[in-house]
């Protein structure tokens, strides 16, 4: 699908403009920006799909993660406006099948995930046991955890 918009910091560009100004905070702070620079592999189920190979429902197919940035301690966030279920899918299989991964969000607001107004943002993520934050940089004190 194409993009309709693009930001550009210097001759980087990036998916939305939280992500750029993630990147220009980085910048500021002199820290090295290591944007979609890694990817990693995992399988979901895809309900009401078909395997072409076997016929068995639903199908389960490998996706591929490419996170935003890389801090150089080794976290690695994920920067989000909206987080959709089909992200939590994603970060669900990836937590189980990469558990040696330090994935944190970082989310523009705590909005909520369903109209009745049951879970925030934050609460599906401390569910499971994802570490996150709300703002518009990366805390302090992930940049700087060894």
């Amino acid at each position: 699908m194409p993009r309709q918009r693009s930001w550009y910091l210097g001759d980087k560009e990036y998916r939305s403009g939280f992500e750029r100004m993630v990147a220009e905070d980085l910048i500021a702070k002199d820290i090295p920006i290591l944007y979609e620079t890694d990817s990693w592999k995992y399988t979901i189920k895809e309900p009401g799909t078909e395997c072409p190979e076997c016929g068995i429902k639903p199908c389960q197919k490998t996706r591929s993660y490419t996170p935003d940035f890389h801090l150089p301690n080794g976290i690695i966030i994920e920067v989000k406006g909206r987080f959709t279920a089909a992200d939590r899918k994603k970060h669900q299989a990836m937590r189980l099948q990469h558990p040696d991964l330090d994935i944190r969000m970082l989310f523009k607001t705590n909005n909520w995930i369903t109209k009745a107004h049951k879970q925030r943002y934050g609460d599906w993520c401390d569910k499971n046991n994802i570490p996150w934050a709300v703002g518009k940089v990366i805390p302090e004190e992930w940049i700087h955890e060894k």
